[in-house]
Order: C-alpha cells, then structure tokens, then sequence
C-alpha cells in the first residue's frame, strides 16, 4: 500500500489518527489546565498555610512525583469505580460504577502535574524582589489585594517557561491513558500498524506530529516571552 491510501480519510487510516490527536490534544490541554490551577492553589497553600495545610500538600506532591504515572491512572481509573460503587452502596444501590476513562485520565494526569507545577510556582512566588511587595504594602494594600496585584502577575512571568515545560510534559504522558482503554494518538498508530503490518510508517507519522507539536508550542512559547520581558529588552537597549 501507499503512503496515500494508507493515510487516506475513510478507506484508509487518517480518521482514526486524528480522532487519536484530537482526543491527545485534548487530554491534554484539560489535564495541563486543571494541574496548572491545582498546582498553583498547592503552592499557595504551601507558602501560606498553616503548619498542617503545608503538611499535606507537601505530602501530596512527594508522593505524586514519587510513583509511575501509569500507576496513578489505574488507581483513578478501577479505585474510582470501586469508591462509587462503595458508596453508592451505603445508599442502598448495587452493581458496577464504570468511571469514565477519559475523565479518570484528566483527573490522573491534571493532579500528576499539579504536583510539579506548585514547585514551579512556588520558586516563581519566591523569586518576586522583595521591594516590590514592601512597596505594594507601604501604600496600604491587604495581603490578599498584594498577593493578586503584585505577586502574582509577576510570579507568573517568571513561572511561564517551566509551565510550558509542563505542557510539554503533559503531552507525552498521554499515551499511558491507552492502558485504560482510550484511543490516542500512539494507540490509533498501534492499531493502524497491526491491521497493515506498517508500524514503522505510522509511528513515524505520530513521531513527526509531536515534532510538529513541539515547535509551534516553541514558536508559541518565544512569541509570549517577547512580550512577557520586553521590559527587559528595552531596559538593556536603553
């Protein structure tokens, strides 16, 4: 077969590839959204909570950033159903609770990541000069008003390249969501390659498409930073 009919949309392959990139993409694009707030809300916490808030969420990242991935989506995804079964039961209601995979995979993937974006935060929040904050509270403002005026704006500036490290990182964690049964990218390959016996035609097609995927989010990633510091380039120009 030719690379044409073997890519074609219907007698061919390319419907279920890109049904399998668009369901990596957005995969994805929730589970980085969901991490990213979840990560931040953590480094909050961990900066300005109390000794037992600071406790648990220090507890939650160790241990999210100590297990394999693969694990945490089988625990959301069958520990989910039996925790619904359970207490579904409690109300009286028997039977199986199936969880939905996709969601189990947002919520597995979006909390891994939330526990490596609150250390990016946390180093962002950490490294707002001093100055700014004193001058922010000099003029009467409330923590919380200094915290979302000053901090934050400024902590995300600096966050921003580790957070699309992030977004990198989320992206090729995706295919471990195959294991639960979802048809990404990398499996919609796999299942191509075993009906055609051309795996190394489509894996290099899935290959390309994250190299693709990669420099836009680079040419996305420059084109933010310009306008992030610009200050500073204008500062060393002058």
């Amino acid at each position: 077969m030719d690379l044409s009919s073997l890519f074609a949309y219907g007698p061919g392959w390319g419907d279920e590839l890109l049904r399998g990139g668009v369901l990596t993409l957005k995969l994805a694009a929730l589970s980085f959204i969901f991490g990213s707030l979840f990560g931040l809300l953590c480094a909050m916490g961990e900066l300005y909570g109390g000794r037992l808030v600071r406790w648990l969420l220090g507890a939650y990242g160790v241990v999210l950033r100590s297990v394999p991935e693969l694990l945490v989506i089988f625990l959301f995804y069958f520990g989910g159903s039996f925790a619904l079964g359970g207490l579904l039961s409690l109300l009286g209601i028997q039977g199986y609770v199936e969880v939905s995979a996709f969601w189990a995979g947002v919520a597995a993937l979006g909390l891994i990541q939330g526990a490596y974006t609150s250390e990016v935060f946390k180093g962002a929040i950490l490294a707002v000069p001093r100055g700014a904050v004193e001058a922010a509270r000099s003029l009467g403002m409330s923590r919380w008003h200094v915290f979302r005026l000053v901090i934050l704006p400024i902590a995300v500036r600096y966050a921003f390249p580790g957070l699309c490290n992030m977004w990198m990182v989320v992206v090729k964690n995706t295919p471990f969501v195959s294991a639960i049964g979802l048809e990404d990218l990398v499996r919609a390959a796999g299942t191509a390659g075993e009906n055609t016996k051309q795996f190394f035609t489509f894996y290099l097609a899935v290959l390309v498409a994250y190299l693709l995927l990669s420099a836009v989010t680079m040419a996305v990633q420059y084109a933010i930073d310009r306008r992030l510091f610009r200050h500073l380039a204008a500062a060393r120009g002058a």
